[in-house]
């Protein structure tokens, strides 16, 4: 489920901008609404890859923050296909984005989907540990590591 629509990208960027960067065509001058969708997809895709372990998906009601984030990252997506755009001002929203995502993702920072403010439990199946180790305290034995995986 995509946390923005193109019309959330309308309303937060300038028409000119996103007419640019959804049509090949620079004699266009509306907003392609597919490709628009097309970046909001994606970037909602990649906003659950990061929320997925702590939180049950799709979420019933997305907090407006990760409206924000989808949108941020599709403009990113999109000014990154044009190379004679300045991506400086994009990539760094994309970055603040995806560190407010990882830090949602180590619990760091709450998305306060519950009613009374609370985070719902944990996803069925997720381990939530201390440190790096097991839920009971124990550090378990690494798989990979530098020596096992040298030869491949």
């Amino acid at each position: 489920m995509p946390y923005a629509s193109p019309n959330d990208m309308i309303a937060r960027y300038p028409n000119r901008d996103l007419v640019q960067l959804s049509n090949e065509d620079p004699t266009q001058t509306t907003v392609n609404l597919t490709t628009l969708g097309q970046a909001l997809d994606d970037a909602s895709a990649e906003i659950d890859g990061y929320i997925e372990s702590r939180f049950v998906l799709p979420l019933s009601d997305p907090p407006t923050v990760l409206n924000r984030i989808a949108c941020d990252i599709a403009m990113y997506r999109l000014q990154s296909l044009r190379p004679l755009h300045d991506l400086a001002d994009a990539r760094k929203r994309y970055e603040d984005a995806v560190e407010l995502l990882v830090r949602v993702a180590r619990g760091e920072v709450t998305l306060g989907l519950g009613a009374d403010d609370a985070e719902p439990p944990a996803a069925p199946g997720s381990i939530v540990t201390e440190a790096g180790g097991q839920a009971g305290g124990e550090v378990p034995q690494r798989i990979f590591s530098r020596g096992s995986l040298k030869s491949y």
